[in-house]
């Protein structure tokens, strides 16, 4: 009994509510606006495909925020977000627009179709839909110094994380703790906002079997400041 109540009042203590998205499965919307794996739809008048040396990059996500049942924190602003990949090679340590590049919107009536452009991408185009996750968990290395001595040999079997296009939760660490790009020397303090996991699916791998890990500042006036780590096995 006594084991029982630390469980409930550490599941209460680390518990953290997450949106994941499904990807496929179901009829594609008509709505440009609407969440996509493998596509982008929209931009604002004036943006263009975003170009790495030359090269257009794939076409890796768009998600239509307005959809979830509520907005995940660091992203209450946020109505619409793009997300662009490659495409030759998986971004490391560089800045958002270099290898990599998230655009993010503010209000969706300024949004315009954008001219897509081929980049040879083998990413499948698929609609996602949401579902609210009630309790995620984080990994190990996230709480292993707060975890009662009467719970850490069955930690994993007790507390479970919830891998996927995630937004909100805990990260799925791979490795370690998320190791935010030294590029940007931390000034932006990011904050783990959501993932992007592998996905046979999908057709898209972070190296083997990976994990992308998006942040956003939370430094006063660098709120559209992004970064990316990923890690793999």
């Amino acid at each position: 009994m006594v084991v029982d109540k630390i469980v409930e009042d550490f599941r209460r203590k680390i518990s953290r509510k997450a949106t994941v998205l499904e990807l496929g499965g179901f009829r594609p919307p008509l709505d440009p606006l609407s969440s996509w794996f493998g596509d982008v739809t929209v931009c604002v008048p004036g943006e263009s495909w975003p170009h790495v040396e030359s090269k257009p990059m794939h076409a890796l996500a768009q998600v239509n925020l307005l959809e979830f049942h509520s907005k995940p924190s660091g992203l209450k602003d946020i109505d619409l977000l793009t997300l662009f990949i490659g495409p030759d090679k998986l971004p490391i340590d560089t800045l958002n627009g270099d290898g990599w590049e998230i655009r993010a919107y503010r209000d969706l009536s300024e949004l315009v179709p954008i001219d897509k452009v081929v980049s040879g991408s083998g990413i499948k185009k698929l609609p996602m839909r949401s579902r609210v996750l009630e309790n995620d968990y984080p990994c190990w290395e996230d709480v292993a110094g707060e975890v009662p001595e009467e719970l850490e040999e069955s930690y994993y079997d007790l507390f479970a994380n919830t891998d996927g296009f995630k937004f909100g939760g805990w990260p799925s660490l791979i490795q370690s703790e998320i190791n935010w790009p030294r590029s940007n020397n931390h000034i932006a303090n990011p904050q783990y906002v959501f993932q992007i996991d592998s996905t046979e699916k999908g057709n898209w791998a972070w190296g083997d079997a990976g994990v992308g890990y998006f942040g956003r500042s939370t430094t006063a006036g660098q709120a559209d400041e992004w970064v990316l780590d990923w890690q793999c096995m």
